[in-house]
């Protein structure tokens, strides 16, 4: 690109037009809409009910009219060629042509799909060499697992990558003994032992993938503006193969260019923080960005959890930008294979964005972090808000329709002021599909990269009819996780499934989301009692809930996302091979080929104790062990004796983590092993031997 923008010639009243005429649509739209509600309303008089109906509409009608803006401010943008305010325009080839400086590639892991990260690695290694050179990159896996099997297999994923690529020395792997906090406490613990070494630090999901290109380009925006502290970019759903994944994916792809753009016309350098794919100036970071702790009672939960949008506004509050390079190609993730899996993502996320409530009002803190926070809190409470909504609005219209019946009045109090009513369903939704259109019209001129026209319009029917169906369900899940978090329950920060090969069966389905269709046949029938004119309006919500278990049973079968992959329906232009970088199509081909050898039980202990090398690699990996007292000893030379007499099923996981921990007693197994009779080994590990014992022999004979 060339060079067409300057951020630190923004002037002030560059950025209060911006902001003016967006926060000045949003207010002028949600106005309108509480008026014609208002109208509505007002024949009858202003009941108690129809006063909350109003306030919850107020928050709401908010909600849908900040999303309908963003895609018209960024439709706008798109028509104009393009927002010249973008940070990745401030670059050229000179800046690109520039050394690297020290920049550290951060992937913490908890109990990941080893060789999908480690695939993503070498993917990305092999990416910066077709860029230009990898120097000045390292790599840093930062382990969580607290699966034996997990550990070692890391471990040993980690050599061979380093033999093969020759990398001994710029990838890395640390493995924490106690994981506190989760993945936050992770990147701190790497700050802590070697931010010194690195001005950046681009900080990775398992999941994510990025280009060498961008990876490059990154760095070269951060050096060219020393007061931008982060710079986030928008990862693309990629490697979908279920019609969930496949759809989600479609649809980020299709909508998200608009939203994005539309977001940085208004905020520019306050932008937020997503977590992953995104590069981080180490010594601010390091500096400003220490999240604090909240002020609860419980120790457990006073982390917070979703620490990003937190971190972006400390960014901001030490007087660093933060920037979205959301146009920026080649970063990408994976999502959730189903409706299941998903929910469990979002419980967590849930959490994490209630607990941003605390920063709203947080001294310091700038304004465009504070409205990041503000949608973040909604996008989940909003859920629980439309529910109450709706049975406000149920219980209102069951007592006028109890009034009508009583009074005797000709006509229903119900139906009041229609035009109004009209007008505003209407203008719902317009708000609500228009910024589809818009999108759709966008990526028209462009179709062959969705599959072409036909398949593009298709997707967005069929992405439209699904999505308006799963939305009521979200509702009634989300609802539910604010419910039990305000409660207390916390929620389980754990790993992610990743894998798409095996869909839930239609029982599983109906097992996790028996709760919706039970809701849609109980409000179908109060409707058809009290409100039958009602049922058609009702009838997405009705009919989402209805359906919800045959919907997530659905979207979850590989084998209806390999037809649709087959047909080029929710098609992407990273399908395409001409269109694919190569550092997606080295995954994908890394994650078809590879050969699961750490599937059987207890493997990471078994190969700790009976394979030479893992044995040899996981103790080199062990930090000194400090001196330990006598009782410590003799607990461990029991364990020891009980592993080999009584086999891995004998000792639980804390117990197998404290010989994996302790570099004597694996010398010590190592060696028992190998040397002890077999009559004296549990009948596990004699099998282990005559297996160790076929290999070395095999190994000979070739």
């Amino acid at each position: 690109m060339s060079k067409t923008f300057q951020p630190e010639k923004i002037t002030a009243d560059f950025v209060a037009f911006r902001r003016a005429s967006f926060f000045g649509a949003i207010i002028a739209t949600t106005g309108l809409g509480v008026w014609l509600l208002w109208k509505t309303f007002l024949p009858e008089g202003i009941s108690a009910l129809e006063w909350v109906q109003l306030v919850l509409f107020l928050l709401l009608f908010q909600q849908i009219a900040t999303g309908f803006w963003l895609a018209v401010f960024g439709f706008i943008t798109a028509l104009a060629g393009g927002d010249r305010a973008q940070i990745a325009r401030t670059i050229d080839e000179t800046d690109l042509s520039a050394p690297t400086p020290p920049t550290a590639v951060v992937i913490p892991i908890y109990n990941e799909d080893v060789v999908r990260v480690f695939g993503g690695i070498e993917a990305m290694w092999q990416g910066l060499k077709d860029a230009g050179g990898n120097e000045g990159f390292d790599f840093f896996i930062l382990s969580d697992s607290n699966k034996p099997e997990n550990w070692l297999h890391e471990e040993m994923a980690w050599l061979d990558l380093c033999k093969r690529l020759n990398a001994f020395g710029r990838i890395f792997y640390r493995k924490r003994r106690t994981p506190r906090n989760a993945k936050s406490g992770n990147v701190a613990d790497f700050c802590r032992r070697w931010g010194a070494r690195y001005r950046y630090m681009i900080v990775l999901d398992a999941d994510s993938v990025m280009t060498g290109t961008i990876l490059k380009r990154l760095t070269a925006m951060m050096e060219k503006h020393p007061r931008v502290g982060l710079i986030q970019t928008t990862p693309q759903l990629a490697l979908g193969r279920t019609p969930f994944r496949r759809m989600y994916q479609f649809a980020a792809k299709l909508y998200a260019p608009l939203f994005c753009a539309g977001s940085n016309y208004w905020h520019l350098f306050g932008g937020n923080y997503w977590g992953h794919n995104a590069i981080i100036r180490v010594r601010p970071f390091i500096e400003h960005c220490d999240l604090p702790d909240l002020p609860e009672k419980d120790a457990k939960r006073r982390h917070i959890f979703s620490h990003d949008t937190v971190e972006a506004a400390l960014m901001r509050r030490a007087g660093y930008d933060v920037w979205f390079a959301y146009a920026e190609p080649g970063s990408y993730e994976e999502g959730p294979p189903n409706l299941s899996d998903s929910l469990g993502r979002d419980r967590r996320w849930c959490m994490g964005n209630l607990q941003h409530f605390w920063f709203l009002f947080a001294p310091g803190v700038d304004f465009a972090n504070r409205f990041h926070i503000w949608m973040g809190v909604m996008g989940y409470m909003g859920s629980l808000l439309w529910l109450i909504f709706l049975i406000v609005g149920a219980f209102d219209l069951a007592v006028k329709h109890r009034f009508s019946v009583l009074s005797a009045l000709p006509g229903d109090p119900v139906v009041q002021s229609g035009g109004a009513v009209m007008i505003l369903l209407a203008s719902t939704f317009v708000l609500l599909f228009l910024p589809k259109i818009l999108s759709y019209l966008v990526a028209l001129p462009k179709a062959r990269k969705f599959g072409g026209v036909l398949r593009l319009t298709l997707g967005v029917i069929l992405e439209t009819i699904i999505s308006t169906l799963m939305a009521p369900v979200l509702m009634i899940y989300y609802s539910q996780f604010v419910v039990s978090l305000l409660a207390g329950l916390q929620a389980k920060w754990g790993s992610q499934n990743r894998t798409d090969d095996k869909g839930m069966t239609i029982l599983e389905s109906c097992r996790i989301f028996w709760l919706p269709p039970v809701l849609g046949a109980i409000s179908l029938a109060l409707l058809i009692v009290y409100a039958p004119h009602e049922i058609l309006l009702l009838s997405p919500i009705l009919g989402g809930w209805l359906l919800a278990p045959f919907l997530a049973w659905a979207t979850s079968q590989p084998a209806l996302g390999d037809f649709l992959i087959w047909s080029k329906i929710f098609f992407v232009a990273e399908e395409d091979p001409n269109e694919c970088p190569r550092e997606l199509e080295k995954v994908r081909q890394i994650a078809q080929e590879a050969e699961d050898n750490w599937n059987f039980p207890y493997s990471g202990v078994a190969r700790a104790v009976t394979d030479p090398l893992a044995n040899a690699v996981h103790i080199a990996l062990l930090r000194q062990r400090r001196r330990v007292v006598e009782e410590t000893e003799e607990y461990l030379e029991e364990l020891r004796e009980k592993l080999l007499e009584n086999g891995p099923s004998a000792l639980d996981i804390r117990q197998q983590f404290a010989l994996l921990w302790d570099a004597d007693s694996l010398r010590w197994l190592h060696r028992e092993f190998w040397t002890r009779p077999a009559e004296r080994l549990h009948p596990w590990w004699r099998e282990r031997l005559r297996d160790a014992t076929a290999r070395v022999g095999n190994a000979a004979a070739g």
